[in-house]
Formats: structure tokens, sequence, C-alpha cells
């Protein structure tokens, strides 16, 4: 029965530190998603093989490893080599990227409608 009540208890902590794990691969994969190799702008460091990516993916590991927040992470490689490092650009860029496209979609669809509306009005009878 002790046996038993070890080994059960041996694969609980087993368990519990192959998920913790897990989650941290998850967290670095995600890291590493949200850069850019700065060697030419156009992998994220997670795809590219470069020299500079793959130093880059290491230096992740041991950043997540010492406890390092997500946004300090990001925030050093910001410093590092600028804002064109970030996949998905952060503050007033982000609005530029997202909302102004959607903005200028609708009005067009609006103006388009508008137009169409105009032109297929029936013309008044003389």
């Amino acid at each position: 029965m002790r046996i038993l009540f070890s080994i059960a208890s041996l694969s609980l902590a087993a368990a519990l530190l192959a998920q913790a794990g897990g989650g941290q691969r998850q967290r670095i994969l995600r890291l590493e998603n949200s850069l850019l190799a700065p060697c030419c702008y156009s992998e994220p460091v997670a795809r590219h093989m470069s020299d500079v990516a793959i130093a880059m993916r290491a230096e992740i590991e041991q950043f997540v490893a010492s406890g390092r927040s997500d946004q300090e992470i990001l925030d050093l490689y910001t410093q590092r080599y600028g804002a064109r490092i970030l996949v998905e650009p952060q503050g007033a860029r982000w609005w530029w990227m997202h909302v102004v496209p959607v903005a200028v979609l609708v009005l067009g669809l609006v103006a388009v409608a508008l137009v169409l509306r105009k032109w297929l009005r029936p013309l008044p009878s003389s």
C-alpha cells in the first residue's frame, strides 16, 4: 500500500512538473513569435534560422527561466532594435494598423451604397 502511494505521488509530481514546463515552453514560443528576426525583419524569431535568431531564442529561454515578464523581455528587445522588432506594434501604431483600415473600408462601403442608391432611384416623369 505504501509503495502504491509513493508511486502515485511521484507520478502526480512528474505530471505537474511536465505541465509547468509545457506552459513555460508555450510562453517561450509566444515570445519568439512576437519578435521579428533583426537581420531581415521578415520572419519571426521562432522560424528564422539566422545566427542572430538562434541566439535570440537561447536568450529568450534564459530570460523566461530567470523569471522576467513577457513585457520586460519585449521592452528589452524594443530598446535594443527599435519598435520594428515587434511583429505587432504597440500603442498608436496598433490603431493605425487595425482601426484605421476598417474605418476607411466602412466609409467606402457607405459611400458606394449612397451612390448606388442615387443611381438606382427612378427618374421623375415629366
